[in-house]
């Protein structure tokens, strides 16, 4: 991640900058002492993180915050804690109180990295490509009822489309373990679509039941519980 950092105090910019340099994932892109600058220096390139002090003259960084339309992650590094509440109301990622340990500091920069994954995986869903024939489909996880092993095939049911992939169920579970569940040796199901479970069956809807193998059972019956 490319930082800068916007601190009036040469000494907490200098120990920034050793933190920085001691982090593989971060990479100095700036260092400056004056908050105005900051909107001019944006303009010249593109800016992952910024360590943002708070009191600093002429203009605060409070101020920055304020006039900012789209920053990027802030961390807020300030010897004053009376900031905190309203830093917040900006979505500052962390709040750093001077001087700073370099094990806090990890941690801030581990929100940091949380929040970005956390933004991909939203922006991004899971999924996968799937070849039928000649075509390759990406299918959204979430957009999968079951599948169904069907000879060196599998049958992949969506809710508006089957596809015929060829694929052995085994690598499909593999691929899909944190969104779909195996019930039997020839079937995985979305936990989302499974309505009920009654004897050794699994109910997806009024007119549709999938068989439970006598193996995967107790298993399909924790999980619809809980």
């Amino acid at each position: 991640m490319r930082c800068l950092i916007v601190d009036d105090e040469p000494i907490a910019r200098s120990i920034l900058e050793k933190y920085i340099a001691k982090t593989p994932s971060l990479e100095l892109a700036g260092s400056i002492d004056n908050a105005l600058d900051v909107l001019n220096y944006l303009k010249e390139g593109t800016i992952d993180l910024m360590f943002l002090d708070i009191n600093m003259p002429e203009f605060t960084g409070i101020d920055l915050l304020k006039s900012m339309r789209n920053p990027p992650a802030v961390v807020i590094t300030t010897a004053y804690s009376e900031y905190g509440a309203e830093s917040y109301e900006y979505d500052v990622v962390d709040y750093l109180m001077k001087p700073i340990p370099f094990e806090r500091f990890l941690k801030a920069i581990q929100r940091v990295e949380d929040r970005k994954a956390e933004h991909q995986a939203q922006t991004n869903p899971p999924h996968l490509f799937l070849k039928e024939d000649h075509t390759t489909h990406k299918v959204l996880l979430a957009d999968i009822c079951y599948v169904q092993a069907y000879g060196n095939y599998i049958k992949v049911f969506l809710e508006d489309k089957t596809l015929l992939v060829r694929k052995t169920i085994a690598q499909m579970e593999s691929e899909t373990k944190d969104h779909l569940i195996r019930i039997h040796k020839s079937y995985l199901v979305s936990l989302a679509a499974i309505q009920g479970v009654s004897g050794n069956e699994v109910i997806l809807n009024e007119d549709q039941r999938l068989p439970i193998g006598k193996v995967y059972k107790r298993g399909v019956e924790y999980l619809s519980n809980n």
